[in-house]
C-alpha cells in the first residue's frame, strides 16, 4: 500500500469534491432550465393562444405554480402544476443556486421575482386585454432568467 502525503491527499479530495459540487450546480442548472421552459411555453404559447380571460388566467396558474412550486404562497392546486416533478419550483431552486454560488443564479431569480409579479398582476385583471399582455412579458422575464443562468 502506497501512502500519499497529507498535502496530496487534501488537494486530491478536494478535486473530487468540487467536481461533485459542480456536477450537482449543472443539474441544478439543468432543473431549473426545464421548469423555466416549461413555465416560458405557459406564458409565451398557450396563454398567448387563449382566447378567453378563463385560458389566459389557468395558463397563468401555471406559470405562477412553476414559480413558487408546491409550497408557495400563491400555489394553485385545481390548475394542476406542468412543472410537477420537474423541480421543487423555479424560485425555490434559484435560491438554492444562489446559496450555492451558481453563476448567473442571481440574475436569474430577480428576473423570476418580477415574473412571479407581473404574473399576479395578470391574474388581478379582470380584462383579456390587459391579463394576455402581462403574461407576454412574464414570458419575457421568464426568457432572461434562462439566458442569464449558468453564465
Amino acid at each position: 500500500m502506497r501512502i500519499l502525503p497529507v498535502g496530496v491527499f487534501v488537494t486530491i479530495c478536494g478535486a473530487v469534491l468540487g467536481a461533485q459540487s459542480l456536477g450537482a450546480g449543472q443539474d441544478l442548472v439543468a432543473q431549473i432550465q426545464t421548469e423555466l421552459q416549461t413555465a416560458t411555453f405557459h406564458a409565451n404559447e398557450l396563454a398567448q393562444r387563449a382566447n378567453t380571460l378563463a385560458g389566459v388566467r389557468l395558463h397563468t396558474h401555471h406559470v405562477l405554480d412553476c414559480l413558487e412550486g408546491p409550497k408557495g404562497a400563491d400555489f394553485y392546486p385545481q390548475a394542476a402544476n406542468p412543472c410537477d416533478g420537474q423541480g421543487g419550483g423555479i424560485i425555490p431552486d434559484l435560491q438554492t443556486a444562489v446559496s450555492r454560488h451558481v453563476p448567473g443564479a442571481e440574475a436569474a431569480l430577480r428576473e423570476a421575482e418580477i415574473a412571479q409579479t407581473l404574473a399576479k398582476e395578470a391574474l388581478a385583471s379582470n380584462e383579456f386585454n390587459e391579463a394576455q399582455p402581462f403574461v407576454l412579458v412574464v414570458a419575457r422575464h421568464l426568457q432572461a432568467a434562462s439566458v442569464v443562468l449558468g453564465k
